[in-house]
């Protein structure tokens, strides 16, 4: 066991010095081919599945991840590398139970950097991000996503998570702490976290977060939770609390949840149920907020720790019905509409929202998956605005074209319609995209992403800006 010890605090050691200094996660846009409606690489990071042995119970598994950016424009360019750290173990015995170690992490440059740029007859640089300002503060721009040691069993009937973690109760806050789940029986569980909030942008050695809850499970079928937060953010103190009900029944299932942030409670439902004889698949949504908000309140919320805005009263309704047929196609369609109770402001307005997708799977071939979406915005008219709309829709195709290669193309168009100084504007954007992804060997795999896109959005700052290229590059190796 002091063998096993020794090793786990070698290799968290390790894995946490060579990104030290880090602040948090960033999740660059991550998404699947299956779901994009804008212009984004996928950036699927592989998984080690053979692994090298670590103990004599357990290997560790990891996976290198090289990525490339490059943007440009008719203005400037802008090229940065990415390297990322992905490691994790097997479950290995210490005591009763069992032990596993998970890290990822990464350090990152600039190529050409934006310093050399002219300023003096352009006020507008559009290729600074915030990679260039993290490096201003930390050469390579290390960050550590999550770095932690799980115990299952080390203390009978209790599972610990010690390091930087995401929770996976109800809230999906980001720590540096602990997070520690006692089982009392077979329905009843009790659990208990505290620690440092993680933000990617502000400095909050000052804050914390702690908070507990219970969760009970009556036969598989119906599931309740119940949990308290205390946040101390930025001298702002808040008690958040939450309770959740999921209730399983015939073709369907059942969610009511039920949160205050201090004296501002929300409460939200939602209806799942499937006609199993036409296959048939029908949502219905309700989300009230009963309280009015003020400004004077904080949230963490993952990666950024977010204010809250002053939010009237509203209730918002949600319905959408999914329909396979043919074997080959499903169709979707939804809508969504929010009622203001009170003043109306900039992020909390009377809106009517439609969509509609559908999807082909397995034409004209048996590995080919072809996705069309569209989406409509209209916002209702309120003292200081005119009534807005947006527009969206989107195509995509992808294809397996063997079990190494896969490769996927696609487009979309969004148009804004909004108030500007005291005309109504419009705005569009169209993108294009095409990439691919090849995995000769286990331990290998590339992917590579091209993207353009086309606006008129910033016609007012600088007509260089009108057509926008990205290409990335992702390697891995896996091991």
């Amino acid at each position: 066991m002091r063998h096993l010890l020794s090793k786990a605090v070698l290799i968290i050691t390790l894995l946490v010095f060579s990104v030290s200094g880090v602040s948090a996660f960033d999740q660059d846009g991550y998404t699947t081919p299956n779901n994009w409606s804008q212009s984004v690489t996928p950036g699927k990071f592989k998984q080690s599945q053979r692994g090298i042995g670590f103990t004599e119970d357990s290997n560790l598994y990891t996976t290198l991840t090289t990525r490339f950016r490059m943007k440009s424009n008719e203005y400037a360019d802008d090229q940065d590398i990415y390297q990322y750290i992905r490691m994790h173990t097997d479950e290995m015995e210490l005591g009763n139970g069992t032990l596993k170690l998970s890290t990822f992490g990464r350090i990152a440059d600039d190529m050409n950097g934006y310093a050399d740029k002219d300023w003096e007859d352009r006020y507008f640089y559009s290729q600074r991000d915030a990679l260039d300002t993290e490096l201003e503060n930390n050469d390579l721009a290390p960050r550590l996503y999550y770095g932690y040691a799980k115990f299952d069993g080390v203390v009978k009937n209790t599972s610990a998570t010690l390091g930087r973690f995401y929770l996976e109760h109800l809230n999906s806050f980001q720590l540096d702490g602990a997070d520690a789940n006692i089982k009392v029986n077979e329905m009843i569980n009790v659990y208990a976290f505290g620690g440092k909030p993680v933000s990617y942008y502000y400095d909050l050695n000052d804050a914390s977060v702690f908070g507990g809850g219970v969760a009970v499970n009556y036969q598989d079928r119906t599931k309740i939770t119940a949990e308290y937060s205390r946040l101390d953010i930025e001298d702002i103190d808040d008690d958040y609390s939450m309770f959740r009900l999921v209730q399983f029944i015939p073709n369907g299932s059942l969610l009511l949840d039920y949160s205050i942030l201090n004296d501002a409670g929300t409460l939200e439902g939602n209806i799942d149920y499937e006609m199993v004889t036409t296959g048939t698949i029908i949502t219905l949504g309700y989300k009230g907020q009963y309280d009015e908000a003020d400004s004077d309140k904080t949230y963490v919320v993952n990666p950024l720790t977010y204010a809250l805005l002053p939010q009237s009263k509203y209730n918002k309704y949600s319905a959408s019905a999914y329909q396979a047929f043919l074997k080959y196609f499903v169709i979707g369609v939804n809508y969504e509409t929010k009622i203001v109770d009170g003043e109306e402001n900039f992020d909390n307005r009377n809106y009517n929202r439609y969509g509609v997708k559908f999807d082909v799977n397995g034409l004209p071939s048996e590995h080919t998956y072809i996705s069309f979406s569209a989406d409509k915005w209209d916002v209702d008219s309120n003292s200081s605005s005119d009534d807005n709309s947006r527009i969206h829709y989107s195509l995509h195709i992808d294809q397996e074209l063997t079990e190494e290669l896969g490769v996927w193309i696609g487009t979309s168009f969004s148009r804004y319609e909004y108030d500007y100084s005291l005309d109504k504007r419009k705005d569009s954007v169209r993108s294009y995209y095409i990439g691919g992804e090849y995995q000769p060997a286990e331990i290998f795999s590339v992917m590579i992403d091209l993207s353009r896109e086309d606006t008129d959005l910033y016609d007012d700052v600088d007509s260089d800006l009108e057509t926008s290229y990205t290409a990335e590059l992702w390697a891995s190796l896996i091991f």
